[in-house]
């Protein structure tokens, strides 16, 4: 499986992920249009890591039990 990360100027954030085969081709695309969920996100995580003081090698999964 290949893995393409791009930085481009002006693009707040396009994730694309596509399966294709010999047969067909499938892809899910999510724009960002601007950075401020990005943002939102990351105060999400550190109001919770200051309210509940977790240990240990934290994933996604740990903040979305919260």
């Amino acid at each position: 499986m290949g893995i393409v990360s791009k930085r481009e100027t002006g693009v707040p954030g396009t994730h694309t992920v596509t399966y294709s085969s010999e047969i067909d081709e499938i892809s899910f695309t999510h724009t960002a249009n601007s950075r401020k969920g990005f943002a939102k996100g990351a105060l999400a995580v550190a109001e919770w890591m200051v309210a509940t003081k977790p240990t240990g090698m934290l994933s996604m999964k740990d903040f979305l039990k919260f």
